[in-house]
């Protein structure tokens, strides 16, 4: 039971991270402002960094991925 509790949990952590990614990469094709623009672009580094966290991380930066589309 707990561990089907933890899985929906861990399912939930990551769909929330993926959606967040997605409405942070909306939001700065939006902004106008330079310094907007690498903020969003900051934080959608974190949480890809937060999503590589549950296996081996192999970059610090979405944008060294080579095809990557985020």
């Amino acid at each position: 039971m707990r561990r089907r509790y933890n899985n929906v949990q861990e399912n939930r952590r990551k769909n929330y991270i993926k959606q967040r990614i997605s409405q942070l990469m909306d939001d700065m094709n939006k902004a106008h402002d330079e310094h907007d623009k690498n903020w969003y672009n900051r934080l959608i580094q974190e949480l890809n960094w937060v999503q590589q966290a549950d296996s081996r991380p192999d970059h610090n930066c979405y944008m060294e991925v080579k095809g990557a589309t985020w």
